[in-house]
Protein backbone atom coordinates (compact mmCIF):
# COMPACT_ATOMS: atom_id res chain seq x y z
CA UNK A 1 0.00 0.00 0.00
CA UNK A 2 1.40 3.37 -0.87
CA UNK A 3 0.89 6.03 1.67
CA UNK A 4 0.55 9.97 1.56
CA UNK A 5 1.26 12.51 4.32
CA UNK A 6 -1.60 15.15 4.96
CA UNK A 7 -0.65 18.78 6.70
CA UNK A 8 -2.90 19.22 9.21
CA UNK A 9 -3.56 22.12 11.47
CA UNK A 10 -5.17 21.61 14.96
CA UNK A 11 -8.22 24.62 15.37
CA UNK A 12 -10.01 25.31 18.68
CA UNK A 13 -11.91 27.62 20.54
CA UNK A 14 -11.74 27.73 24.17
CA UNK A 15 -15.10 27.86 25.84
CA UNK A 16 -16.41 27.79 29.67
CA UNK A 17 -18.27 24.45 29.70
CA UNK A 18 -20.37 22.99 32.53
CA UNK A 19 -20.45 19.81 32.87
CA UNK A 20 -22.60 17.69 34.90
CA UNK A 21 -20.38 15.70 37.87
CA UNK A 22 -23.17 14.07 38.56
CA UNK A 23 -27.14 13.25 39.71
CA UNK A 24 -28.69 11.69 42.47
CA UNK A 25 -32.36 11.11 42.87
CA UNK A 26 -33.95 9.45 46.13
CA UNK A 27 -37.33 9.00 47.76
CA UNK A 28 -37.72 9.03 51.47
CA UNK A 29 -40.81 9.00 53.80
CA UNK A 30 -40.90 12.12 56.72
CA UNK A 31 -42.79 11.20 59.92
CA UNK A 32 -43.41 12.56 62.59
CA UNK A 33 -46.21 14.60 64.85
CA UNK A 34 -47.78 18.04 65.37
CA UNK A 35 -48.95 18.84 68.85
CA UNK A 36 -52.71 20.72 69.22
CA UNK A 37 -52.17 23.95 71.28
CA UNK A 38 -54.15 23.39 74.77
CA UNK A 39 -56.47 26.31 73.78
CA UNK A 40 -57.78 24.40 70.79
CA UNK A 41 -59.85 21.36 71.17
CA UNK A 42 -58.81 17.56 70.49
CA UNK A 43 -59.22 16.32 67.28
CA UNK A 44 -61.55 13.52 66.54
CA UNK A 45 -61.15 12.58 62.65
CA UNK A 46 -58.85 14.51 59.88
CA UNK A 47 -61.03 16.70 57.02
CA UNK A 48 -57.41 17.75 55.12
CA UNK A 49 -54.01 18.04 55.26
CA UNK A 50 -51.98 20.61 52.88
CA UNK A 51 -47.92 20.14 52.46
CA UNK A 52 -44.93 22.16 51.43
CA UNK A 53 -41.58 22.30 51.54
CA UNK A 54 -40.60 25.41 53.18
CA UNK A 55 -39.84 27.84 50.01
CA UNK A 56 -37.88 30.78 51.77
CA UNK A 57 -34.24 29.28 50.58
CA UNK A 58 -32.77 30.30 54.15
CA UNK A 59 -34.88 26.89 55.67
CA UNK A 60 -33.36 24.84 53.42
CA UNK A 61 -29.58 23.73 53.24
CA UNK A 62 -27.12 22.19 51.15
CA UNK A 63 -24.09 20.53 52.73
CA UNK A 64 -21.28 19.38 50.18
CA UNK A 65 -18.86 16.60 51.46
CA UNK A 66 -16.47 14.53 49.32
CA UNK A 67 -18.44 12.03 47.08
CA UNK A 68 -22.03 13.57 49.25
CA UNK A 69 -24.79 15.96 49.41
CA UNK A 70 -26.41 16.59 52.52
CA UNK A 71 -30.10 18.10 51.83
CA UNK A 72 -31.88 19.48 54.79
CA UNK A 73 -35.46 21.12 55.04
CA UNK A 74 -38.08 21.60 56.37
CA UNK A 75 -41.81 20.54 55.75
CA UNK A 76 -44.68 22.63 56.68
CA UNK A 77 -48.47 21.24 57.51
CA UNK A 78 -51.77 22.78 57.55
CA UNK A 79 -54.11 20.30 58.73
CA UNK A 80 -58.01 20.75 59.27
CA UNK A 81 -59.83 18.33 61.51
CA UNK A 82 -63.38 17.57 63.43
CA UNK A 83 -63.28 18.41 67.15
CA UNK A 84 -63.85 16.14 69.44
CA UNK A 85 -67.11 17.82 70.66
CA UNK A 86 -70.75 17.05 70.80
CA UNK A 87 -71.30 20.20 68.06
CA UNK A 88 -68.21 18.73 66.23
CA UNK A 89 -67.04 22.35 65.21
CA UNK A 90 -64.35 22.07 62.54
CA UNK A 91 -60.45 23.62 63.53
CA UNK A 92 -57.51 24.20 61.81
CA UNK A 93 -53.58 23.46 63.11
CA UNK A 94 -50.05 24.44 61.82
CA UNK A 95 -46.83 22.45 62.46
CA UNK A 96 -43.28 21.80 60.95
CA UNK A 97 -41.05 18.81 60.26
CA UNK A 98 -37.33 18.94 59.61
CA UNK A 99 -35.94 15.92 57.72
CA UNK A 100 -32.46 15.51 56.35
CA UNK A 101 -31.19 12.97 53.64
CA UNK A 102 -27.69 11.88 52.07
CA UNK A 103 -27.23 11.53 48.41
CA UNK A 104 -23.95 9.71 47.32
CA UNK A 105 -22.44 11.01 44.01
CA UNK A 106 -18.83 10.11 43.15
CA UNK A 107 -16.62 13.25 42.38
CA UNK A 108 -18.11 15.80 44.46
CA UNK A 109 -16.22 18.27 46.20
CA UNK A 110 -17.80 21.35 48.33
CA UNK A 111 -16.65 24.18 45.98
CA UNK A 112 -19.32 22.44 43.23
CA UNK A 113 -22.57 24.15 42.36
CA UNK A 114 -25.80 22.21 43.56
CA UNK A 115 -28.93 21.97 42.01
CA UNK A 116 -31.74 20.43 44.00
CA UNK A 117 -35.67 20.15 43.53
CA UNK A 118 -38.12 18.27 46.07
CA UNK A 119 -41.40 17.41 45.28
CA UNK A 120 -44.19 16.47 48.33
CA UNK A 121 -45.50 12.88 46.26
CA UNK A 122 -47.62 12.06 48.87
CA UNK A 123 -49.09 13.23 52.12
CA UNK A 124 -51.55 12.00 54.56
CA UNK A 125 -52.74 12.62 58.70
CA UNK A 126 -54.15 10.72 61.16
CA UNK A 127 -55.14 11.46 64.57
CA UNK A 128 -52.83 9.69 67.05
CA UNK A 129 -54.96 6.76 68.65
CA UNK A 130 -53.33 7.23 71.79
CA UNK A 131 -53.57 11.12 72.49
CA UNK A 132 -56.03 12.66 70.34
CA UNK A 133 -53.97 16.01 71.09
CA UNK A 134 -51.97 14.89 68.49
CA UNK A 135 -52.07 14.41 65.07
CA UNK A 136 -49.57 11.76 62.68
CA UNK A 137 -48.69 12.97 59.54
CA UNK A 138 -46.37 11.16 57.09
CA UNK A 139 -45.03 12.52 53.90
CA UNK A 140 -43.26 10.87 50.84
CA UNK A 141 -40.21 13.09 49.59
CA UNK A 142 -38.77 13.06 46.72
CA UNK A 143 -35.30 14.33 46.16
CA UNK A 144 -33.06 15.69 43.14
CA UNK A 145 -29.96 16.52 43.37
CA UNK A 146 -27.46 17.44 40.30
CA UNK A 147 -23.63 18.62 40.87
CA UNK A 148 -22.24 20.47 38.30
CA UNK A 149 -19.13 22.40 37.32
CA UNK A 150 -17.91 24.88 34.93
CA UNK A 151 -14.10 24.68 33.44
CA UNK A 152 -12.33 25.87 30.47
CA UNK A 153 -11.76 23.57 27.69
CA UNK A 154 -10.47 23.55 24.51
CA UNK A 155 -12.52 21.87 21.59
CA UNK A 156 -11.46 20.85 18.38
CA UNK A 157 -13.67 22.48 15.75
CA UNK A 158 -11.66 21.81 12.30
CA UNK A 159 -8.89 19.96 10.99
CA UNK A 160 -8.05 21.87 7.86
CA UNK A 161 -6.12 19.44 5.58
CA UNK A 162 -7.44 16.51 6.62
CA UNK A 163 -10.84 16.80 5.10
CA UNK A 164 -13.28 14.56 4.46
CA UNK A 165 -11.42 12.33 7.24
CA UNK A 166 -13.89 13.78 9.99
CA UNK A 167 -17.23 14.24 10.95
CA UNK A 168 -18.72 17.61 12.55
CA UNK A 169 -21.67 17.91 13.96
CA UNK A 170 -23.65 20.24 16.21
CA UNK A 171 -24.03 20.26 19.81
CA UNK A 172 -25.99 22.49 22.72
CA UNK A 173 -22.95 23.66 25.09
CA UNK A 174 -24.18 25.11 28.28
CA UNK A 175 -21.46 27.84 28.89
CA UNK A 176 -20.25 30.54 31.40
CA UNK A 177 -21.09 34.07 29.04
CA UNK A 178 -19.14 35.81 32.02
CA UNK A 179 -18.00 35.33 35.66
CA UNK A 180 -17.88 38.13 37.84
CA UNK A 181 -15.87 37.88 41.91
CA UNK A 182 -16.64 40.71 44.72
CA UNK A 183 -15.46 40.65 48.09
CA UNK A 184 -18.14 41.87 50.70
CA UNK A 185 -18.33 42.52 54.63
CA UNK A 186 -21.70 41.99 55.91
CA UNK A 187 -21.65 43.42 59.41
CA UNK A 188 -24.75 44.40 61.81
CA UNK A 189 -25.14 44.88 65.68
CA UNK A 190 -27.60 43.43 67.97
CA UNK A 191 -29.07 43.55 71.09
CA UNK A 192 -29.74 40.53 72.74
CA UNK A 193 -32.22 41.56 75.57
CA UNK A 194 -34.09 43.34 72.48
CA UNK A 195 -33.74 40.75 70.35
CA UNK A 196 -35.04 37.86 72.70
CA UNK A 197 -37.59 40.36 74.51
CA UNK A 198 -35.29 40.24 77.98
CA UNK A 199 -35.55 35.95 78.01
CA UNK A 200 -31.69 35.92 77.34
CA UNK A 201 -29.08 37.33 79.30
CA UNK A 202 -26.57 40.37 78.55
CA UNK A 203 -22.95 38.97 76.99
CA UNK A 204 -20.22 39.39 79.07
CA UNK A 205 -17.64 37.84 76.12
CA UNK A 206 -17.93 35.89 73.14
CA UNK A 207 -16.88 32.62 72.88
CA UNK A 208 -17.37 31.15 69.39
CA UNK A 209 -19.49 32.07 66.21
CA UNK A 210 -20.53 29.83 63.68
CA UNK A 211 -21.99 31.19 60.51
CA UNK A 212 -23.71 30.44 57.46
CA UNK A 213 -24.99 31.79 54.36
CA UNK A 214 -27.56 31.63 52.01
CA UNK A 215 -29.05 33.47 48.74
CA UNK A 216 -32.82 33.72 48.92
CA UNK A 217 -32.76 35.74 45.37
CA UNK A 218 -30.65 36.49 41.98
CA UNK A 219 -31.93 39.34 39.78
CA UNK A 220 -29.86 40.42 36.62
CA UNK A 221 -29.75 43.91 35.41
CA UNK A 222 -27.49 45.14 32.62
CA UNK A 223 -23.81 44.35 33.75
CA UNK A 224 -24.79 43.47 37.26
CA UNK A 225 -25.77 40.92 39.10
CA UNK A 226 -28.11 41.85 42.62
CA UNK A 227 -27.93 38.94 45.07
CA UNK A 228 -29.94 39.22 48.58
CA UNK A 229 -29.32 36.51 51.10
CA UNK A 230 -29.23 36.28 54.74
CA UNK A 231 -26.54 35.80 57.19
CA UNK A 232 -27.33 33.17 59.73
CA UNK A 233 -24.89 33.52 63.01
CA UNK A 234 -24.85 31.04 65.78
CA UNK A 235 -23.04 33.24 69.20
CA UNK A 236 -21.63 30.82 71.73
CA UNK A 237 -21.04 33.65 74.99
CA UNK A 238 -20.82 33.59 78.53
CA UNK A 239 -23.74 35.67 80.12
CA UNK A 240 -22.65 38.74 82.31
CA UNK A 241 -24.09 37.16 85.43
CA UNK A 242 -22.35 36.14 88.56
CA UNK A 243 -22.49 32.26 87.74
CA UNK A 244 -21.40 32.83 83.91
CA UNK A 245 -23.30 30.76 82.63
CA UNK A 246 -22.57 30.11 78.46
CA UNK A 247 -25.62 30.95 76.55
CA UNK A 248 -26.73 30.59 72.95
CA UNK A 249 -28.12 33.26 70.07
CA UNK A 250 -29.30 33.06 66.86
CA UNK A 251 -29.04 36.06 64.92
CA UNK A 252 -30.31 36.43 61.44
CA UNK A 253 -29.08 39.12 59.16
CA UNK A 254 -30.36 40.12 55.66
CA UNK A 255 -27.82 41.81 52.92
CA UNK A 256 -28.00 42.64 49.38
CA UNK A 257 -25.05 43.10 47.43
CA UNK A 258 -24.31 42.87 43.59
CA UNK A 259 -21.65 42.03 41.62
CA UNK A 260 -20.15 43.83 38.46
CA UNK A 261 -20.81 41.10 35.40
CA UNK A 262 -19.50 42.59 32.03
CA UNK A 263 -22.16 41.22 29.37
CA UNK A 264 -24.66 40.66 31.97
CA UNK A 265 -28.15 41.41 30.92
CA UNK A 266 -32.03 40.67 32.20
CA UNK A 267 -33.14 37.85 31.20
CA UNK A 268 -30.07 35.55 31.28
CA UNK A 269 -29.64 32.45 33.53
CA UNK A 270 -27.48 33.36 36.45
CA UNK A 271 -25.70 30.94 39.27
CA UNK A 272 -24.61 32.39 42.02
CA UNK A 273 -21.93 30.90 45.12
CA UNK A 274 -21.12 32.89 48.16
CA UNK A 275 -18.97 31.63 50.52
CA UNK A 276 -17.83 32.96 54.13
CA UNK A 277 -14.11 33.38 54.16
CA UNK A 278 -13.96 35.35 58.02
CA UNK A 279 -16.73 35.64 60.56
CA UNK A 280 -16.83 37.27 64.55
CA UNK A 281 -18.68 38.64 67.51
CA UNK A 282 -17.45 40.90 70.01
CA UNK A 283 -18.83 42.68 72.79
CA UNK A 284 -19.07 46.33 72.27
CA UNK A 285 -21.18 47.75 74.69
CA UNK A 286 -23.63 46.45 77.81
CA UNK A 287 -25.68 43.85 75.90
CA UNK A 288 -24.76 44.42 72.04
CA UNK A 289 -23.01 42.13 69.77
CA UNK A 290 -20.99 43.33 67.25
CA UNK A 291 -21.18 40.74 63.70
CA UNK A 292 -18.90 41.10 61.16
CA UNK A 293 -18.20 38.40 58.03
CA UNK A 294 -16.31 38.68 55.26
CA UNK A 295 -18.06 36.99 51.98
CA UNK A 296 -16.67 36.14 48.74
CA UNK A 297 -19.10 36.02 45.99
CA UNK A 298 -19.11 34.78 42.37
CA UNK A 299 -21.74 34.95 39.73
CA UNK A 300 -21.81 32.96 37.02
CA UNK A 301 -24.00 34.25 34.04
CA UNK A 302 -25.15 31.10 31.53
CA UNK A 303 -25.99 31.07 28.05
CA UNK A 304 -26.40 27.57 26.04
CA UNK A 305 -24.75 28.14 22.77
CA UNK A 306 -25.15 25.44 19.69
CA UNK A 307 -21.57 25.06 18.60
CA UNK A 308 -20.45 22.45 15.39
CA UNK A 309 -17.03 20.89 17.06
CA UNK A 310 -15.61 17.55 15.66
CA UNK A 311 -17.27 14.20 16.61
CA UNK A 312 -15.67 11.98 14.86
CA UNK A 313 -11.90 10.95 13.41
CA UNK A 314 -10.88 8.22 10.77
CA UNK A 315 -8.33 5.85 12.72
CA UNK A 316 -5.32 6.51 11.17
CA UNK A 317 -5.47 10.24 11.17
CA UNK A 318 -6.66 9.90 14.91
CA UNK A 319 -3.66 7.94 15.72
CA UNK A 320 -1.60 10.36 14.31
CA UNK A 321 -2.80 13.32 16.14
CA UNK A 322 -3.09 11.12 19.63
CA UNK A 323 0.77 10.12 18.94
CA UNK A 324 1.28 13.60 18.41
CA UNK A 325 0.09 14.57 21.54
CA UNK A 326 -2.21 17.30 20.29
CA UNK A 327 -5.65 16.21 21.51
CA UNK A 328 -7.13 13.41 23.65
CA UNK A 329 -10.70 12.34 23.74
CA UNK A 330 -12.86 13.45 26.56
CA UNK A 331 -16.54 12.42 27.55
CA UNK A 332 -18.53 15.34 28.79
CA UNK A 333 -21.57 15.11 30.23
CA UNK A 334 -23.56 18.11 29.71
CA UNK A 335 -27.24 19.82 30.47
CA UNK A 336 -29.32 19.74 27.24
CA UNK A 337 -32.20 21.97 26.96
CA UNK A 338 -35.48 20.34 26.04
CA UNK A 339 -37.45 23.21 25.30
CA UNK A 340 -36.99 25.43 22.46
CA UNK A 341 -39.69 28.24 23.67
CA UNK A 342 -38.38 28.95 27.10
CA UNK A 343 -40.72 31.98 27.90
CA UNK A 344 -44.37 32.99 28.43
CA UNK A 345 -45.78 36.03 28.98
CA UNK A 346 -49.11 36.11 31.41
CA UNK A 347 -51.29 38.82 32.35
CA UNK A 348 -53.51 39.15 35.43
CA UNK A 349 -55.72 41.50 36.60
CA UNK A 350 -56.82 41.58 40.17
CA UNK A 351 -58.70 43.85 42.78
CA UNK A 352 -56.94 44.38 45.68
CA UNK A 353 -58.61 45.82 48.91
CA UNK A 354 -57.10 48.81 51.09
CA UNK A 355 -56.75 47.22 54.07
CA UNK A 356 -57.40 48.31 57.71
CA UNK A 357 -57.09 51.23 59.02
CA UNK A 358 -55.63 52.77 55.86
CA UNK A 359 -58.55 55.21 54.65
CA UNK A 360 -60.77 55.43 51.34
CA UNK A 361 -59.00 56.03 48.45
CA UNK A 362 -60.28 59.45 46.35
CA UNK A 363 -57.44 58.73 43.53
CA UNK A 364 -54.88 56.15 42.56
CA UNK A 365 -51.48 58.03 42.18
CA UNK A 366 -49.11 55.18 41.58
CA UNK A 367 -47.89 51.76 41.33
CA UNK A 368 -44.36 49.63 41.12
CA UNK A 369 -43.17 45.97 41.57
CA UNK A 370 -41.11 45.60 44.43
CA UNK A 371 -40.85 42.10 44.24
CA UNK A 372 -41.29 38.99 42.17
CA UNK A 373 -40.83 35.46 43.63
CA UNK A 374 -41.10 32.13 42.59
CA UNK A 375 -42.94 29.60 45.38
CA UNK A 376 -42.99 26.48 43.30
CA UNK A 377 -42.39 24.99 40.43
CA UNK A 378 -43.43 21.58 38.98
CA UNK A 379 -42.50 19.73 35.82
CA UNK A 380 -45.50 17.57 34.86
CA UNK A 381 -45.51 15.70 31.30
CA UNK A 382 -44.45 17.70 28.84
CA UNK A 383 -45.64 20.73 31.17
CA UNK A 384 -44.20 22.75 33.39
CA UNK A 385 -46.34 24.62 35.81
CA UNK A 386 -44.87 27.77 37.26
CA UNK A 387 -46.28 29.25 40.77
CA UNK A 388 -45.34 32.41 42.40
CA UNK A 389 -46.42 35.60 44.10
CA UNK A 390 -46.08 39.50 43.05
CA UNK A 391 -45.64 42.15 45.64
CA UNK A 392 -46.91 45.65 44.58
CA UNK A 393 -46.55 49.17 46.12
CA UNK A 394 -50.05 51.29 45.76
CA UNK A 395 -49.82 55.01 46.54
CA UNK A 396 -52.90 56.63 46.73
CA UNK A 397 -54.78 59.87 47.66
CA UNK A 398 -56.98 59.55 51.19
CA UNK A 399 -60.61 60.53 50.22
CA UNK A 400 -60.67 63.68 53.04
CA UNK A 401 -60.07 67.55 52.06
CA UNK A 402 -56.74 67.23 53.45
CA UNK A 403 -55.83 64.84 50.49
CA UNK A 404 -52.85 63.38 52.13
CA UNK A 405 -51.01 60.91 50.29
CA UNK A 406 -50.99 57.12 51.58
CA UNK A 407 -48.86 53.87 50.53
CA UNK A 408 -49.70 49.96 50.72
CA UNK A 409 -48.60 46.51 49.61
CA UNK A 410 -50.46 43.63 48.00
CA UNK A 411 -49.31 40.56 47.13
CA UNK A 412 -51.11 39.07 43.77
CA UNK A 413 -50.59 35.41 43.06
CA UNK A 414 -49.60 34.24 39.64
CA UNK A 415 -49.47 30.57 37.91
CA UNK A 416 -47.88 30.16 34.34
CA UNK A 417 -47.62 27.00 32.02
CA UNK A 418 -45.21 26.17 29.62
CA UNK A 419 -45.15 23.45 27.26
CA UNK A 420 -42.04 21.46 27.32
CA UNK A 421 -42.38 18.46 24.68
CA UNK A 422 -40.51 15.91 26.32
CA UNK A 423 -40.52 17.01 30.04
CA UNK A 424 -40.81 14.34 32.35
CA UNK A 425 -41.43 14.78 36.87
CA UNK A 426 -37.96 14.73 37.98
CA UNK A 427 -36.19 16.80 35.24
CA UNK A 428 -34.22 20.28 36.40
CA UNK A 429 -35.58 23.30 35.40
CA UNK A 430 -34.73 26.40 36.18
CA UNK A 431 -36.73 29.36 36.26
CA UNK A 432 -36.42 33.35 36.32
CA UNK A 433 -39.41 35.67 36.57
CA UNK A 434 -39.98 39.07 36.21
CA UNK A 435 -42.66 42.02 36.13
CA UNK A 436 -43.17 44.10 32.50
CA UNK A 437 -45.77 46.06 32.62
CA UNK A 438 -47.85 47.34 36.09
CA UNK A 439 -51.31 49.55 35.94
CA UNK A 440 -53.62 50.39 38.89
CA UNK A 441 -57.11 52.05 38.79
CA UNK A 442 -59.81 52.63 41.30
CA UNK A 443 -62.80 50.66 40.96
CA UNK A 444 -64.29 51.86 44.52
CA UNK A 445 -63.05 53.61 47.39
CA UNK A 446 -61.50 50.67 49.20
CA UNK A 447 -60.53 48.50 46.06
CA UNK A 448 -58.43 49.16 43.44
CA UNK A 449 -57.63 47.08 40.33
CA UNK A 450 -54.10 46.07 39.36
CA UNK A 451 -53.30 44.58 35.95
CA UNK A 452 -49.90 42.93 35.51
CA UNK A 453 -47.83 41.45 32.35
CA UNK A 454 -44.94 39.27 33.76
CA UNK A 455 -42.48 37.33 31.63
CA UNK A 456 -41.22 33.96 32.94
CA UNK A 457 -38.78 31.62 31.77
CA UNK A 458 -38.58 27.92 32.15
CA UNK A 459 -35.41 25.77 31.24
CA UNK A 460 -35.93 22.45 31.20
CA UNK A 461 -32.56 20.34 30.73
CA UNK A 462 -31.69 16.44 30.70
CA UNK A 463 -28.27 14.97 30.90
CA UNK A 464 -26.88 14.05 27.34
CA UNK A 465 -23.25 12.15 27.16
CA UNK A 466 -20.94 13.84 24.35
CA UNK A 467 -17.74 12.60 23.46
CA UNK A 468 -15.76 15.43 21.86
CA UNK A 469 -11.96 16.40 21.39
CA UNK A 470 -10.21 18.22 23.41
CA UNK A 471 -6.82 20.31 22.32
CA UNK A 472 -3.72 20.25 23.79
CA UNK A 473 -1.89 21.57 21.66
CA UNK A 474 -3.95 24.38 20.03
CA UNK A 475 -2.82 25.93 16.25
CA UNK A 476 -0.26 23.10 15.57
CA UNK A 477 0.49 21.44 12.45
CA UNK A 478 1.54 17.80 12.17
CA UNK A 479 2.38 16.33 9.11
CA UNK A 480 0.63 12.69 8.88
CA UNK A 481 0.84 9.78 6.78
CA UNK A 482 -2.18 8.18 5.57
CA UNK A 483 -3.12 4.95 3.60
CA UNK A 484 -3.52 6.29 -0.16
CA UNK A 485 -7.11 4.57 -1.44
CA UNK A 486 -6.08 1.46 -3.94
CA UNK A 487 -7.94 1.81 -7.13
CA UNK A 488 -9.77 -1.15 -8.02
CA UNK A 489 -7.59 -2.66 -11.07
CA UNK A 490 -9.71 -4.41 -13.63
CA UNK A 491 -8.78 -8.20 -13.65
CA UNK A 492 -8.01 -9.79 -16.83
CA UNK A 493 -8.82 -13.09 -16.00
CA UNK A 494 -12.39 -14.63 -14.21
CA UNK A 495 -12.73 -13.17 -11.14
CA UNK A 496 -11.88 -16.10 -8.35
CA UNK A 497 -13.72 -15.68 -5.02
CA UNK A 498 -11.64 -14.28 -1.91
CA UNK A 499 -10.65 -17.16 0.43
CA UNK A 500 -11.85 -16.55 3.90
CA UNK A 501 -9.86 -14.46 6.50
CA UNK A 502 -7.76 -16.73 8.40
CA UNK A 503 -6.98 -15.92 11.83
CA UNK A 504 -3.25 -14.52 12.79
CA UNK A 505 -0.93 -17.04 12.33
CA UNK A 506 0.11 -18.63 15.57
CA UNK A 507 2.74 -17.10 17.59
CA UNK A 508 2.98 -14.23 15.57
CA UNK A 509 2.24 -11.88 18.30
CA UNK A 510 4.04 -8.65 20.22
CA UNK A 511 4.69 -7.79 23.64
CA UNK A 512 3.91 -3.75 24.27
CA UNK A 513 7.25 -1.68 25.09
CA UNK A 514 6.90 1.95 26.38
CA UNK A 515 6.05 4.62 23.84
CA UNK A 516 4.20 2.00 21.57
CA UNK A 517 1.10 2.91 20.00
CA UNK A 518 -0.99 1.28 17.09
CA UNK A 519 0.18 3.95 14.60
CA UNK A 520 3.65 3.03 15.49
CA UNK A 521 3.55 -0.56 15.17
CA UNK A 522 1.81 -0.13 11.75
CA UNK A 523 4.86 1.96 10.44
CA UNK A 524 7.28 -0.66 11.90
CA UNK A 525 5.78 -3.71 10.64
CA UNK A 526 4.43 -2.38 7.32
CA UNK A 527 0.95 -2.57 8.16
CA UNK A 528 -1.88 -0.35 8.91
CA UNK A 529 -3.71 1.01 12.23
CA UNK A 530 -6.76 -1.01 10.87
CA UNK A 531 -5.44 -4.19 10.34
CA UNK A 532 -3.99 -4.47 13.86
CA UNK A 533 -7.40 -2.99 15.62
CA UNK A 534 -9.56 -6.22 13.47
CA UNK A 535 -6.50 -9.04 14.77
CA UNK A 536 -7.22 -7.24 18.39
CA UNK A 537 -10.86 -7.21 18.56
CA UNK A 538 -11.63 -5.62 22.34
CA UNK A 539 -8.41 -4.12 22.50
CA UNK A 540 -8.46 -0.40 23.33
CA UNK A 541 -5.74 1.29 21.52
CA UNK A 542 -5.69 4.44 23.53
CA UNK A 543 -5.24 2.40 26.76
CA UNK A 544 -2.23 -0.20 25.99
CA UNK A 545 -0.05 -1.49 29.14
CA UNK A 546 3.32 -2.17 28.97
CA UNK A 547 3.98 -6.11 28.42
CA UNK A 548 0.61 -6.30 27.19
CA UNK A 549 0.47 -8.85 24.11
CA UNK A 550 -1.02 -8.56 20.97
CA UNK A 551 -1.44 -10.25 18.15
CA UNK A 552 0.24 -8.83 14.57
CA UNK A 553 -1.51 -9.33 11.10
Amino acid sequence: MSQLELKVRIVCQEENVRQVIGEQTVQTVVRGKITIPKQKPKAEQILAVRARVEEKEEKQEIEVIPDKVIVQGKIVFNVTYVADFPTQPVHHVRGQIEFAESLHIPGVRPEMDVVKQITIEKCKADVDPKDPQQIIVTVILRIFVKVTEAEPKQLLIDLPGAERKFVKDEVRLDIVKAIGRRQVVVSDQVDIQQLFQGKKPCPKEVIDTIADVTVTKKEIIQDKVIIEGILTVQIIYVADWPTQPVHHAHVEIPFTQFVEVRGARPGDMVNVQVQIEDDSARVKHECEISITAVLAVQAFVMEQIRKRVVVKIEDDLLACILDAQAIRQVTLFLDQILNEKDQVQITLREIVTIPQPKPDAQKVLEAFVTDVTVTETEVIANKVIVRGVVTVKITYVRDAPDQQVHAFQAEIPFTAFIEVPGAQPGATVNVMAEAEFVSVGLDDKRRIVVKLVLKVTARVTDIVQKKLYECLRPGVEIVCPIVAPVEPKVPEKKPVPEPKPTPPTPGRTYAIRAGDSFFRLAQRFGTTVQAIQAANPGVDPNRLQIGQVINLP
